[in-house]
């Protein structure tokens, strides 16, 4: 999977492949939960593996409005504290640590448009959620505002600078939403919108959200191990993603087709290589000679 990097896309690229924040982009909810349950589910993180450790006292020290653990589990409670409200957002890998900011007049809007691109976005975030999984991320809440996009620019401007996260291609609030504000202008908000309009800028996370981080991470961990460990064969999630059709016919004339090499070699309780090193071939199964092929339409072999 390819991850770009900063140096491997023009401004002008971002703005071109990002879905806008616009009414025309967004989804419903049925749609939103089609693109949950197709996602992929990669293995969650050993939270006592000393990376890992870092990371999460990474995370702990956000100080946020509210914290999400678990974006696929969460769904329904972030479009519940979100709904009509505007302010600044990030998402937060639990399996590196990096990080996406944004703003928006319109959260849930824009929280549906960020998670309809996945799969279909060629960028850092998008890339992310697909590979390790959204139950990996961590979605918080920085600062509400009131819905005003000049105020909302101007607060994530502050973030940005202040955290300076990977996934942000562009470091200039907005950008990579087509606004036009220059440099100049962003400055110019963000220093209009710190003190009083910005209170947790340059401040630390409270010892009591400290305790309820870390008290939810605990109990995310002890109730989420991988939702599909144990599970094999057609109950598998991944059950034939990507992989390269097998067809299997007998000396009987039976016809068995599997959506990959490694479903047929579950199936028939051999090894990958059985299967994979006799495709076009004939082979002996617990007494029984197959034909394996990867065409759709099965010929006639003589045995």
């Amino acid at each position: 999977m390819q991850i770009l990097r900063s140096g491997s896309i023009s401004p002008s690229d971002v703005v071109e492949r990002e879905k806008q924040d616009v009414d025309l982009n967004d989804i419903d909810n049925d749609t939103l939960e089609d693109i949950m349950n197709n996602s992929p589910t990669p293995k969650l993180p050993d939270p006592e593996n000393n990376k890992q450790k870092q990371i999460l006292n990474k995370l702990n020290h956000i100080s946020a409005e509210v914290i999400f653990i678990g974006i696929k589990d969460s769904k329904t409670d972030i479009l519940l504290n979100i709904k009509n409200k505007a302010g600044v957002y990030m998402f937060f890998n639990l399996v590196n640590g990096d990080m996406y900011i944004g703003s928006s007049i319109k959260l849930d809007r824009r929280f549906r448009v960020h998670l309809s691109s996945i799969g279909s976005v060629n960028l850092p975030l998008y890339n992310a959620l697909n590979k390790y999984g959204l139950n990996n991320f961590v979605f918080l809440i920085l600062q509400y505002c009131d819905p005003v996009e000049e105020l909302c620019l101007g607060l994530e401007q502050s973030y940005l600078d202040m955290f300076k996260p990977n996934y942000n291609l562009l470091k200039l609030a907005g950008s990579s939403q087509g606004f036009k504000h220059s440099p100049e202008t962003i400055a110019k908000l963000k220093k209009l919108h710190t003190g009083n309009l910005h209170p947790r800028f340059g401040t630390k996370a409270s010892d009591e959200q400290k305790a309820l981080t870390s008290l939810a991470l605990r109990k995310y961990y002890e109730e989420h191990d991988h939702h599909s460990k144990g599970k094999r064969g057609k109950l598998s999630p991944q059950f034939g993603k990507g992989g390269t059709k097998i067809t299997m016919l007998d000396e009987q004339g039976t016809i068995l087709t599997f959506p990959s090499i490694n479903s047929t070699r579950l199936h028939f309780r051999v090894r990958f290589s059985t299967i994979s090193k006799n495709i076009n071939n004939s082979i002996n199964i617990n007494g029984v000679k197959w034909s394996i092929t990867t065409s759709n339409s099965v010929k006639k072999y003589v045995f």
